[in-house]
C-alpha cells in the first residue's frame, strides 16, 4: 500500500502511460471504489481531480502538443475509458488537429467512400457516447473537425459547442446548422471566427437550431446586418443570451432588437466594443421586450457608458431585473440619482471605481436601502477617510465580494471591522498604496474572520519576513484560496510553498513584484502544490538581465512536471505569463 508522501516518486511515470495499465487490467468501478483509497494522488486520478485525464463527468486533456501523449490519449478513448463523459475540453492539441488533416489527405489517395471517410476522420469524437458539451476553442482545430463530427451519431446528446478561436468558415457552420444531429444544441460559441453572415444566415434560417439559449458572435466584425439577420429568425425564440460584442454594430442596428420577438426571453446581452452612441444605448434601455435583461454590457462603445445620466436612464427603464452596473460619479448630485433610480434593488453587483466617491456620498451609499441584495462592491477610495460606515450598514449585509482600492490611508480597526461584518466574503482585493495595514493584520483576519474567502489580492501588502509569508500560507484557511495575487520580495516563493504550505488548490497564482529570481522558478516548478494551476502571472523583467533571465526562468517552468495547466498548455506557454 502506497502513502501520500510516496506518491510523487511516481512522477516520471508518462500519465497516460499509467492510465492505461491501470484501466487494462481493472475495471472503472474498481479504480473508484478501491484505487482512489490507496492515497491522495491515486483519489485525484480515479475523482479527476488534479490529472492529465481527469475521469470525471467533465474531460479536461493536456496533450502538451505532444505526439505521444496525443496517441494515448485517442488509444484511451477508443478502448471505451471515456464512455461515461459527459464533458470534453482539449488543451495543448497540435498533434492531434494534425492526425485529422493526415487522415483526410490519406483518405484521398485511398479513394475511399464518403462513409468510410467520416469514421476515420477525428475517430476519438465518437468514442464518447453521452458527451454534451464539447470545447474545441483554439486555432489549430479547423473545418476538418466539424466535417468528421457531422456523421458521428454519439454526438446526439450535444447540447454545448464552443468553437471560439477555431478555423473554421461559412460551410463549417452550414454543415452544423443543416444536420440533425447537433438539433439538441443550445449553446454555440463562434466567436473571433472568419466566419461571415452566411453563417449567421445558415442559423437562423435552421429548424435544427431552434433549441439554442445562448448564441455567441463576438469579434466578427459583421457590422449591423448580425442584429438584422438574428432579429428577422423564425427559430431563434429561445434565446436568452447574445454576445455580438466588436462587431461594429452601430445605433441604427440596436433598432432590430427592439423590433423583434426574437429578443423578448433574453436574460444577457453583450454588446460592447462596438459603435453604438449613448443615444442608441437609451434607446436599447427603454426596450420593453428587454425587460427580463439581468447583465447588460454595453461600455466601449462611443459613449463612456459610466456617467450618472446614462446609468439613472437604465435603471429607470424597463430592465428591472438588472444584476451589475459600473458607475462614475462627479459628485454628490449623481450619487443622489443613483439612489432614487426605481430599479436599484436589483443590483447584486455594484462598481464605483470609475469615479473617487468622497464621504457624504459615500454615507448616502451604505444608508441605500435598496441596496440591501448587493452581493458585490468595487470602491476607488481615495477621497474617503472611513470605511467603517460599510461595516455598520442596516441595509448592506451580505456581500461576498470586496474590491478596496485607490490612494487610501487604511485605519486597521477599520478593516477588521469589516472583514469581522462579512464572514462570508468569497473574493477580496485589497489595494494599501500608503502600506497601512500590517501583515499581522490580515493574518488575524484570515484566521479569525475569513473562512469562506477563495479568492484573495493583497496588493503594496509588506509581508515583512519569510516567517509571516510562512505563516500566512499554512493556514486553514490558505486551503481554500483558488486564487492569489501577492507582493512579495526576492526569496518569499520558496516559502510560500514550503512543507507547511497549504495552497494546493491554487487554478491562478499572480507575483506583482519584484521580477523573479532563478530560485525562486525553481520553487514554483517544483512544488506539487501548484498541480491544479491554470492561470500564471509573474512580473516582467527590465534592463540588461531581461533575456537571459527571462529565457532561463522560461526553461526552469517549462521542465515542470505540474505546471502542465498554465495558460492551456499550449506551445510557448510560459511567455504570455510575464507582465
Amino acid at each position: 500500500m502506497f502513502n501520500s508522501s510516496a506518491a510523487h516518486l511516481f512522477i516520471d511515470i508518462p500519465i497516460e502511460v499509467f492510465h492505461c495499465q491501470i484501466f487494462i487490467h481493472f475495471e472503472y468501478s474498481w479504480v473508484y471504489r478501491v484505487f482512489r483509497l490507496i492515497c491522495r494522488q491515486c483519489n485525484c486520478i480515479a475523482t479527476g481531480t488534479s490529472t492529465n485525464y481527469s475521469f470525471g463527468n467533465e474531460l479536461h486533456v493536456y496533450l502538451r502538443n505532444d505526439i505521444h501523449r496525443t496517441r494515448r490519449f485517442v488509444e484511451c478513448c477508443e478502448k471505451g475509458y471515456f464512455q461515461h463523459v459527459n464533458g470534453l475540453k482539449i488543451f495543448g492539441g497540435q498533434e492531434l488537429s494534425q492526425f485529422s488533416k493526415d487522415m483526410d489527405l490519406e483518405d484521398e489517395l485511398l479513394h475511399t467512400n464518403e462513409e468510410e471517410f467520416a469514421t476515420r476522420l477525428d475517430r476519438y469524437l465518437n468514442c464518447f457516447p453521452n458527451l454534451q458539451k464539447l470545447e474545441l476553442a483554439k486555432r489549430y482545430f479547423d473545418h476538418s473537425v466539424v466535417k468528421g463530427m457531422a456523421s458521428f451519431q454519439n454526438l446526439k446528446s450535444l447540447t454545448h459547442l464552443d468553437l471560439s478561436s477555431a478555423q473554421v468558415h461559412d460551410k463549417s457552420i452550414q454543415i452544423i446548422a443543416s444536420n440533425p444531429l447537433f438539433s439538441n444544441l443550445t449553446f454555440l460559441n463562434l466567436s473571433q471566427t472568419k466566419t461571415s453572415i452566411v453563417s449567421v444566415q445558415s442559423i437562423c434560417s435552421s429548424p435544427y437550431m431552434s433549441n439554442l439559449k445562448e448564441l455567441q458572435y463576438s469579434r466578427c466584425r459583421m457590422g449591423d446586418v448580425l442584429l438584422h439577420d438574428i432579429s428577422q429568425s423564425m427559430f431563434l425564440k429561445n434565446l436568452t443570451s447574445l454576445h455580438v460584442s466588436g462587431n461594429n454594430i452601430t445605433s441604427s442596428g440596436v433598432k432590430y432588437i427592439g423590433k423583434s420577438s426574437v429578443f423578448n426571453n433574453l436574460t444577457c446581452l453583450h454588446i460592447d466594443i462596438n459603435e453604438i452612441s449613448e443615444d442608441g444605448i437609451v434607446y436599447l434601455a427603454s426596450c420593453e421586450n428587454l425587460s427580463n435583461v439581468e447583465t447588460f454590457n454595453f461600455e466601449f462603445n462611443i459613449s463612456n457608458g459610466t456617467h450618472s445620466n446614462l446609468i439613472a436612464t437604465i435603471l429607470n427603464g424597463p430592465m428591472k431585473k438588472l444584476k451589475r452596473v459600473r458607475f462614475s460619479s462627479k459628485g454628490l448630485s449623481d450619487i443622489e440619482k443613483l439612489v432614487a433610480c426605481k430599479n436599484i434593488t436589483s443590483l447584486k453587483s455594484l462598481n464605483l471605481m470609475c469615479g473617487s466617491i468622497t464621504d457624504d456620498e459615500w454615507k448616502l451609499i451604505t444608508n441605500c436601502s435598496g441596496l440591501s441584495n448587493l452581493e458585490a462592491l468595487q470602491l476607488d477610495c481615495t477621497h474617503i477617510t472611513n470605511l467603517t460606515p460599510l461595516a455598520t450598514s442596516e441595509y448592506i449585509k451580505n456581500l461576498t465580494s470586496l474590491e478596496i482600492s485607490g490612494n487610501y490611508a487604511f485605519k486597521e480597526s477599520a478593516f477588521i471591522e469589516l472583514t469581522k461584518e462579512f464572514p462570508k466574503l468569497k473574493q477580496l482585493c485589497i489595494s494599501d498604496y500608503r502600506h497601512s495595514i500590517t501583515i499581522d493584520t490580515v493574518l488575524h483576519a484570515l484566521e479569525h474572520h475569513l473562512q469562506c474567502l477563495e479568492t484573495l489580492t493583497m496588493r503594496c501588502i509588506d509581508f515583512v519576513s519569510c516567517e509571516k509569508v510562512e505563516q500566512f500560507a499554512s493556514l486553514d484557511s490558505a486551503s481554500k484560496l483558488v486564487s492569489l495575487c501577492v507582493t512579495l520580495k526576492k526569496g518569499f516563493i520558496p516559502y510560500l510553498f514550503g512543507k507547511a504550505s497549504k495552497l494546493e488548490n491554487l487554478t491562478r497564482l499572480c507575483i506583482l513584484e519584484p521580477p523573479i529570481e532563478l530560485d525562486d522558478a525553481h520553487a514554483l516548478a517544483s512544488t506539487p502544490l501548484l498541480s491544479q494551476l491554470t492561470h500564471l502571472q509573474l512580473p516582467g523583467f527590465y534592463g540588461s538581465r531581461i533575456a537571459n533571465v527571462k529565457k532561463q526562468v522560461t526553461q526552469i517552468l517549462e521542465k515542470s512536471p505540474y505546471l502542465y495547466k498554465v495558460n492551456g498548455g499550449e506551445k510557448n506557454q510560459f511567455e504570455s505569463a510575464f507582465w
